[in-house]
This record gives structure tokens, sequence and C-alpha cells, in this order.
């Protein structure tokens, strides 16, 4: 079984799909090195939660700071792991005639003490996002610095803790309730959701 249909498999079956050593090692260090560069910039802000003109903060729920990653701006180590997106949507659109259109992602920085509480990514007005995506961006971590996600059953418990570990891509339906548990070390990735055209509800 190769790679890609055990993605597509694991998405139907268990809804999620864990990639280790998803770039190769140059590529990862290029990615970390331009979200630190980009924090040290000051062009990070408070994640918000919400849609468009709803949009607020509510540092109850989520604490982390996040930029915005532009297809057109970015450095070259971003317009590459946009690139690999592009690809995962080709594949999945393949595999899974998911009819993806386009994508959005962001970096995200997690202090000590930040945390997002349980949530769905996919929003009821619109439901446009498909398949959640999240790239780890840290050396070294270690379990006694949180910062885990979690992914919750259809009974709504609590059924898999995924580690923030560098180089690991995971994917996941963005209709599945997730959290991401207090981070105690500063913890980076790339968030991104893979789109179809937006419904009218």
């Amino acid at each position: 079984m190769t790679l890609h249909t055990q993605l597509a498999d694991d998405l139907c079956s268990t809804g999620f799909h864990i990639i280790d050593n998803f770039l190769q090692p140059t590529s990862y260090h290029a990615l970390r090195e331009a979200l630190e560069t980009t924090y040290q910039q000051g062009s990070f802000k408070p994640a918000k939660i919400g849609q468009k003109q709803e949009k607020a903060d509510n540092t109850a729920i989520r604490s982390d700071q996040i930029f915005w990653l532009d297809k057109d701006a970015g450095s070259s180590a971003v317009n590459n792991y946009l690139a690999e997106l592009d690809k995962l949507c080709h594949l999945l659109n393949q595999s899974l005639f998911l009819g993806l259109m386009d994508y959005e992602a962001h970096f995200a920085i997690y202090q000590p003490n930040n945390f997002y509480k349980k949530h769905v990514d996919q929003f009821a007005t619109t439901k446009d996002r498909r398949i959640s995506c999240v790239y780890y961006l840290n050396d070294q971590w270690q379990k006694t610095f949180g910062g885990e996600l979690i992914l919750y059953d259809k009974n709504d418990q609590p059924d898999t803790k995924i580690e923030p570990i560098g180089n690991r891509f995971v994917c996941f339906n963005s209709d599945i309730p997730h959290e991401v548990c207090t981070a105690f070390q500063a913890r980076y990735s790339i968030t991104a959701w893979l789109k179809v055209r937006p419904l009218k509800i």
C-alpha cells in the first residue's frame, strides 16, 4: 500500500493521518527559520475566533499568535511548503473526489501557557473547510512540554493525542472536534485548511 493510498484510507476510516519526516531536513529548518524571522519582525498577531465580521478576541478559548501566509509574498521556504499543499489537494481530489479548490494557512506560535480549547474548524455557515492540516516546527520536543493535539471521537470523547514533534504533518477531517493542550515551551507550527467552494447555509 502506498503512502498516498494509506492517507486516503485513514481519512475515510479514522478521520486523520500522520506523516513523520514530511519534508527534507533542509526544508524543515528553512521553514522554522522563516517563522522565527517573521516573529522577530513583530508580524504575528493574537489569534481570533469566528469568521470574517464575526471574528473576535477570546483568550479564554485560544491564546496563540498567528501570521497568515501569502502565496505571492512568502519566502521560498514558505512557497515550497504551500506547493506541497497544492499537491495534497490534487492527490485527495484524485483519490476521494473532494472537490478541493483552495487553501489558507498561517504560522502559529503557542508561548508557554498558551492553548486552544476544544473546537471545530469547519464553519457552520459555509462548510468550505474540508481537511485541516498541521505541520510542526519544534526541535527536540519532549512530552513534558505539553502542547499536544487532541482529536475527539464520534461520542465527543478524547480519542487521539498527537505530540507536536518537529517535521510531523497531521491532517484530519475539519468537522472533527479537537483542541491544543497547554504548551509549557514555545510551540511552532503551520496550520492550514484545504477548502471546497463555499456552501450557502
